[in-house]
């Protein structure tokens, strides 16, 4: 919660990649508390309520501020603003109807994620800002962030079904699947490369909403 809120003021303060680096950061400690909470047997109802608090404000209003704040930064006209505007809005609105829907439903599918996980959306969009600028495109912001943050917003709240990551079966797969995830934390830390954090979220999206659709 306190990256999150920290990544709202820089984006206001024009900080643009450190506030979307600090919600890969949050991204990377939401899947860290559940798995310590889970290790210690310390999930509560409590703890639940609490992490859907962290993660609208992580990954709903943090990336929404970042939309608003870097295309008004660079194209102030009234029409685009409208625009970021409601792309900039679609993102808490999304997290904040999932998050609910979740507390709400109690029961966890276990293999599934039923639309995309808040954390992976928030996730996929900062690394998306981060690899433009790190690949030095030169495309306007107001060309993509609005269209794929309303797209993830819909995707949210959307039906498709994504299959779980699960422990690799065999040795040589869980080492492997370690050394990328021990790859991806070192990048993150040295905030490097974040176009192998956004090809890598992509595929996982892509070729689990495939696989998915064509298990059922």
């Amino acid at each position: 919660m306190v990256l999150g809120l920290v990544s709202i003021v820089l984006s206001s303060m024009g900080r643009f990649e450190m506030a979307a680096w600090l919600i890969v950061y949050s991204a990377i400690l939401d899947k860290a508390d559940g798995s310590l909470a889970r290790l210690l047997g310390g999930g509560s109802d409590f703890g639940m309520q609490m992490d859907s608090f962290s993660d609208f404000a992580a990954f709903g209003i943090a990336p929404g501020a970042l939309t608003w704040f870097v295309i008004s930064a660079t194209h102030p006209e009234p029409m685009i603003a409208v625009w970021a505007g409601f792309a900039a809005v679609s993102l808490p609105i999304a997290a904040s109807l999932r998050l609910a829907r979740f507390n709400l439903n109690g029961a966890e599918d276990t293999r599934y994620f039923h639309g995309v996980p808040t954390t992976f959306a928030a996730g996929l969009y900062a690394t998306l800002y981060l690899s433009m600028i790190d690949l030095g495109l030169g495309i306007s912001p107001a060309l993509v962030l609005p269209s794929v943050a309303i797209a993830l917003a819909a995707l949210m709240l959307g039906g498709i079904r994504i299959p779980k990551l699960r422990k690799p079966a065999g040795r040589v797969r869980s080492l492997l699947a370690g050394a990328v995830l021990l790859l991806l934390l070192v990048l993150a830390f040295l905030q490097r490369f974040p176009e192998l954090h956004f090809v890598l979220g992509t595929g996982y999206l892509v070729v689990g909403a495939v696989a998915s659709r064509s298990s059922r």
